[in-house]
C-alpha cells in the first residue's frame, strides 16, 4: 500500500523499510532497556492503546492513544512513552491499514511521549500526585503537535486545512483525560497490584 492516494504523499520503498525497521527496533529497545519489572505493565498499556484506537476508529480524530502515550510517559518514564507511541501506530495499523503514513504517525506519537516526559514533573501537585487539570492543559496542545508532525511531509497548507481536525483531537484528549485518568489507576491494579499508589514518578487520520 502507498500513502499517495488517501494521504497525499509517498515514500520510496527502501526509505520506508529502513525507517520502519529503525523505528520498531528503537521502540523495542526503549521498551526493554529500563531495568525494572514493569515490562508487562507497559505491554498491557500498548494493548490498551491498540484496542482503544481500533474501537474508536469510526470517530474521526477521537482516540485514546495520545492520552495513553502521555500517561505511560508519566508513569513508566519517557522511554516507555515513546515506545508505546511507536508500537501502537504499527500494531493498530495492521488492522486499520498501513503505509507510509504509519512512519509519520509513529514518529508523531513518539514525540508526544518525549515531550510529555520532559514536562512530567510539572504535571504533579505538591504531594507528587498527577494533576488532572495540568494533564488536560498539556493534552490539548499535544493534539496540534501530532497534527503538525503527521502533515509535515505534505506542507504547511495541508497542516492549516487540517486544524479543525486537530481541534477535534484536542477536545477529545481533554475529554478522555477527564473521564479516563481516574479509571486508569484502577485498571492497572489488575496488571500489578503492588503499584497501586497513583501515577508515581519512575526513577528516571489519527
Amino acid at each position: 500500500m502507498t500513502m499517495s492516494d488517501p494521504h497525499g504523499f509517498d515514500l520510496a520503498p527502501i526509505v520506508q523499510t529502513a525507517l520502519e525497521v529503525s523505528l520498531v527496533a528503537t521502540a523495542m529497545i526503549l521498551l526493554l532497556a529500563p531495568r525494572d519489572r514493569r515490562v508487562h505493565e507497559a505491554v498491557a498499556l500498548i494493548l490498551m492503546a491498540v484496542i482503544g484506537r481500533i474501537a474508536m476508529a469510526p470517530l474521526p480524530n477521537v482516540q485514546p492513544v495520545t492520552l495513553l502515550v502521555m500517561l505511560t510517559a508519566i508513569r513508566l518514564g519517557t522511554a516507555r512513552g515513546i515506545s508505546l507511541g511507536i508500537l501502537t501506530a504499527y500494531l493498530s495499523n495492521l488492522y486499520l491499514g498501513g503505509g507510509s503514513w504509519t512512519v509519520v504517525q509513529a514518529m508523531a506519537w513518539g514525540s508526544v511521549g518525549l515531550t510529555t516526559g520532559l514536562f512530567a514533573d510539572l504535571l504533579r501537585d505538591r504531594d507528587g500526585e498527577l494533576s488532572i487539570g495540568r494533564l488536560c492543559a498539556l493534552s490539548f496542545p499535544m493534539a496540534f503537535l501530532f497534527g503538525f508532525l503527521v502533515t509535515l511531509p505534505m506542507g504547511m497548507g495541508v497542516w492549516f486545512l487540517g486544524l479543525p481536525f486537530d481541534l477535534i483531537h484536542a477536545v477529545g484528549n481533554v475529554t478522555i483525560a477527564v473521564w479516563f485518568t481516574e479509571r486508569f489507576q484502577s485498571t492497572l491494579e489488575w496488571v500489578r497490584p503492588d503499584l497501586n499508589r497513583g501515577l508515581t514518578a519512575p526513577s528516571r487520520q489519527v
